[in-house]
């Protein structure tokens, strides 16, 4: 498995990955259509939250040995934060997760407050990736609404 930075080509394959997501965006939030075109006031849609990831070379894809994406990890540097952690169902979502997770942590500062929001759902994908990031050493510091969606808000603070 390598990286390779998201490009603007690569917007069919990250929107499929997050529509792979939306059951679990259903369980708390049958409407998705803040989640996907922002509230217009405090949050981007989804197509111009992509966009300046890409410009911003803040958005990273595994790819496997067939050069099909695996998942996608995208970050703010200015923030230090994860915004957006996919793995597409059929890949494993430790090695993938892991994988990507690594390649996170050399673009932000380990030596500050790593923030993530992730879904609330007990569905098993996302307790998966609650696993995995639990062995990365986030831990759960508070709830919050994303684009109309319930998230838990997670850190990794120093060590």
């Amino acid at each position: 498995m390598v990286i390779k930075t998201v490009c603007f080509s690569d917007i069919p394959t990250w929107v499929l990955l997050s529509k792979e997501y939306d059951e679990y965006v259903r369980e708390v939030a049958p409407d998705l259509t803040e989640w996907y075109e922002g509230n217009g006031a405090t949050s981007l849609s989804f197509d111009d939250y992509m966009k300046r990831k890409i410009d911003k070379k803040e958005a990273f894809m595994a790819v496997n040995e067939c050069g099909d994406c695996c998942g996608i990890i995208a970050v703010s540097k200015n923030n230090n934060n994860i915004t957006f952690f996919g793995i597409f169902h059929k890949y494993n979502v430790e090695s993938t997760g892991e994988f990507l997770l690594n390649y996170a942590m050399t673009e932000l500062d380990t030596g500050k407050t790593i923030k993530l929001n992730e879904l609330k759902s007990n569905a098993n994908q996302i307790q998966k990736i609650y696993t995995l990031l639990d062995k990365f050493g986030f831990v759960y510091h508070s709830e919050t609404l994303e684009n109309g969606v319930p998230v838990n808000c997670m850190e990794k603070r120093t060590e």
